[in-house]
């Protein structure tokens, strides 16, 4: 069995998405998303009973996943998500992970103790950035890297080099 990955996002509007919206809309106006999400990025490695050990977990941890708060849904091995939206924006996805991450270290030692079948958790953020159908996919890219990888003081929001990872995976449908 391979990893099996999962999204969560807040049902309310999620604060952080909108302040990075607001910060691009007022330092970058000509490079601005019209779309930003965030989502929290499980990766499940090799759960031994696939996607009903994830169900598993889903449901009894909600510290994951609190069901009052927030959706998820998988994504499978080709990139695409359970929960489909036809949608004419170019989007760009950006995975940010953490490089020394006490996070995954915490689930993946949680979960060990209580059986649950997995060798290990990554955890990240993604983010989904959302252009108009004009924009080109190498444009929207390109736009952002340079929003997102932080290089100066001034400059890029959402991701560190130093201190973290950052993936552009094959894009997601959400």
């Amino acid at each position: 069995m391979g990893n099996i990955s999962i999204i969560v996002r807040l049902k309310s509007p999620d604060p952080a998405a909108m302040t990075a919206m607001s910060t691009f809309r007022r330092i970058y106006p000509e490079m601005c998303p019209d779309s930003l999400q965030r989502y929290d990025y499980w990766c499940f490695m090799n759960p031994r009973q696939g996607r009903e050990t994830i169900n598993g977990i889903v449901s009894r941890y909600h510290d994951i996943v609190n069901p009052n708060k927030q959706t998820w849904s998988f994504i499978n091995e080709s990139g695409d998500s359970d929960d489909r939206s036809d949608d004419s924006m170019v989007w760009i996805d950006v995975r940010v992970t953490d490089r020394i991450d006490s996070v995954s270290e915490n689930w993946t030692a949680i979960l060990r103790r209580s059986n649950s079948e997995v060798d290990g958790v990554l955890c990240s953020v993604l983010w989904r950035f959302g252009f108009a159908p004009g924009v080109s996919s190498d444009n929207a890219r390109n736009k952002v890297l340079e929003l997102t990888v932080s290089t100066y003081r001034d400059h890029g929001l959402l991701a560190n080099p130093v201190s973290q990872k950052i993936d552009l995976p094959a894009p997601l449908k959400i």
